[in-house]
């Protein structure tokens, strides 16, 4: 409230959170006040709580803080009503935010690139025919669908050309380290652990599809960073990475039960197996999308479309 008294804001733009439910208390500041983009709507489909085994639970509270946050947070309910913008980063915490006051919504990504990020050169994929490396890239942990992923690369563990590396590490490690060996993936899955961030980007640029099984993300970073190196995405339609996948840059797959995602991860994948023409145009749109998310492009869109 001082230092809006001394200078006088032409508007409060509160960004640092990631989940609506925090809320934020700057709406008290008299000033137009602007939420976002936050995510925190998004919950895990339970038809897939198999593969948090006893991490379920965990995710059952998180749901349930979630919700008592949003209904009692002095910060959330108040600010929610007062915002004169809420900016969501996926559908889910659209409905949220309106279901719960806010009166004016709209759909924002939240990630971003900074412009040295991307390759000196755009890459459009190429594989070589009977080839297709994927890349996987994240925190090996429930929510991050580690297992699902295993499961789609067993059916395809006969098709010796289509080859996944995993770069992370986390919580889950040893539970997939067995799993794949116990699925005789030794063939076709490599796991390379937790590497330093600056070698990540070799990893895009090496690799010819993103391979995303996240069941429970607000909008994922790792999708943009992969795009950025021209890399198509192949990942299951739910929450953030519904907004940054479509038919131009790859494919987002049904959800509804795990037997259903796997089939159609499967038939995906065996898509762009069979067609590297096809990489190619996806690869194509995958670049355009991600050179759209750099920092300075995506501040200056906000500020044009939203600031008085």
């Amino acid at each position: 409230m001082a230092l809006h008294s001394h200078y006088n804001f032409d508007v409060v733009h509160h960004v640092t959170w990631g989940s609506l439910q925090m809320g934020s208390f700057m709406y008290k500041i008299n000033a137009p006040f602007i939420f976002g983009p936050a995510g925190g709507g998004q919950v895990a489909p339970v038809a897939f709580k198999k593969y948090f085994g006893e991490a379920w639970s965990v995710e059952e509270n998180r749901d349930r803080v979630g919700r008592i946050l949003l209904k009692f947070n002095p910060a959330c309910k108040a600010m929610l009503k007062k915002a004169m913008v809420v900016l969501a980063s996926n559908d889910d915490t659209l409905r949220m935010a309106q279901v719960n006051g806010a009166s004016n919504t709209t759909l924002a990504l939240d990630p971003g690139l900074p412009h040295w990020f991307f390759p000196d050169v755009n890459l459009i994929k190429a594989p070589e025919g009977g080839t297709l490396k994927l890349l996987w890239v994240g925190r090996l942990m429930p929510r991050k669908g580690t297992l699902l992923l295993l499961d789609v690369m067993k059916e395809l563990k006969d098709y010796r050309g289509i080859t996944l590396t995993v770069v992370g590490d986390g919580p889950m490690r040893d539970v997939f380290l067995k799993t794949a060996k116990r699925y005789g993936l030794e063939a076709t899955v490599e796991w390379k652990g937790r590497v330093p961030f600056a070698e990540v980007r070799g990893y895009y640029a090496s690799h010819d599809v993103f391979f995303f099984t996240s069941l429970r993300d607000s909008c994922p970073m790792q999708l943009v960073e992969a795009m950025a190196f021209g890399m198509p995405v192949v990942t299951l339609d739910l929450h953030g990475q519904s907004l940054i996948v479509d038919a131009d840059r790859g494919f987002k797959c049904s959800s509804d039960t795990p037997d259903i995602a796997i089939d159609n991860l499967k038939a995906a994948i065996l898509e762009l197996y069979s067609d590297p023409a096809l990489i190619g145009r996806l690869s194509a749109g995958a670049f355009r999308f991600a050179s759209l998310q750099r920092w300075d492009k995506k501040i200056d869109s906000i500020v044009d479309k939203f600031y008085p």
